[in-house]
């Protein structure tokens, strides 16, 4: 099987479920505070208990985010750890007022992903109609694994082989097959990686997918997927002998 990938720019193909807006998302997660001094001392109490170092993964963990988190900042957040105020290192407890900004803050970005969310279902049920009834299935891998991608020769269909035993469907193995394609197109190889979200739209006489997905390489690394395509089938089976193999290389 034969195939090359049109690269692109990240950011540019999903509408409502952007990397930026997932990654957004990861700081709300973030930004959680013990309720006491006594809460504070007791998380503390048990990393030691299980033989782990609190401080360490903490800043370990804040490293990880705070590119995306120094990104998106709210200036008068910024402001009150520069006075001492606060941090979000977790290491030790904020002052009231600095937990009341960065509670707005994790309120902005939970009505933010809302909008988002709420449109793309909006736009959805107003095409729904004309979606393959696939669409249901599409809509419940999040965090299924793409084991293999192959498209054939003629370019005109692409097999996408997931595991989808951690997903919402919840069996083995999931074949999607797409005929008729038109277009597709990702940042990097599928294998490996884990399906996040997706957006199921009209494209011409078909449909357009577009997916966003955890490449293994971090959060400023995220993948893409966009395929349009005049239908596709879905087969699950159980689990059998795996492949790595990637037909779009």
């Amino acid at each position: 099987m034969i195939g090359v990938w049109r690269s692109y720019e990240e950011g540019t193909r999903l509408k409502y479920f952007t990397a930026e807006q997932y990654r957004k998302m990861q700081i709300r997660g973030f930004l959680v505070f013990h309720e006491s001094e006594e809460d504070y001392a007791a998380d503390r109490q048990w990393y030691v208990e299980n033989d782990r170092d609190y401080e360490a993964e903490s800043l370990a963990f804040y490293s990880y985010l705070e590119p995306i988190i120094t990104r998106h900042m709210p200036q008068e957040l910024q402001e009150a750890i520069k006075r001492g105020e606060g941090d979000l290192k977790r290491m030790g407890m904020p002052s009231t007022e600095f937990r009341r900004k960065a509670e707005a803050w994790k309120q902005d970005l939970e009505r933010e992903w809302e909008e988002a969310r709420d449109a793309y279902w909006t736009r959805y049920r107003r095409v729904e109609s004309k979606l393959p009834e696939e669409r249901s299935i599409i809509h419940r891998l999040h965090d299924a694994r793409v084991i293999a991608a192959t498209v054939s020769e003629d370019e005109k269909s692409i097999e996408l082989l997931l595991d989808c035993s951690g997903s919402m469907l919840g069996h083995a193995h999931l074949f999607l097959r797409f005929e008729g394609v038109t277009h597709y197109e990702a940042l990097s190889p599928l294998p490996g990686n884990h399906w996040l979200y997706e957006e199921l739209d009209v494209s011409g006489g078909g449909f357009e997918l577009r997916a966003l997905l955890d490449s293994g390489s971090g959060l400023q690394h995220m993948n893409e997927l966009v395929i349009r395509a005049s239908r596709v089938t879905a087969v699950s089976e159980p689990a059998a002998h795996e492949s790595s193999s990637d037909g779009l290389d």
